[in-house]
């Protein structure tokens, strides 16, 4: 992705850019991230078609023989270290 489909805004930017900006996500031309000056949080504007196709992929993965493998890996370890760490009782 060239640096002109993604490009991070303080917040105060972004007020003042929030037409254009939204012309330009929702046509598909980018993201932007949105910063906000001495907090750490940030967050990102995307289409609603990106949301979307993202959503979908993940309900495709999740979907997936390697994800239910993997979940029950998961659950199996967890198992098996049931009490692990905790101090023994007398």
């Amino acid at each position: 992705m060239s640096g002109d489909c993604f490009q991070s805004m303080d917040i105060t930017r972004v007020r003042r850019a929030l037409t254009d900006l939204h012309e330009r996500v929702a046509s598909g031309a980018g993201r932007v991230e949105v910063t906000c000056r001495g907090r750490e949080h940030v967050c990102v504007i995307i289409s609603k078609s990106e949301l979307e196709a993202l959503e979908r992929a993940l309900e495709i993965l999740a979907g997936g023989d390697e994800f239910r493998a993997m979940c029950d890996t998961i659950v199996q370890v967890a198992a098996e270290c049931d009490g692990c760490g905790t101090p023994a009782q007398a």
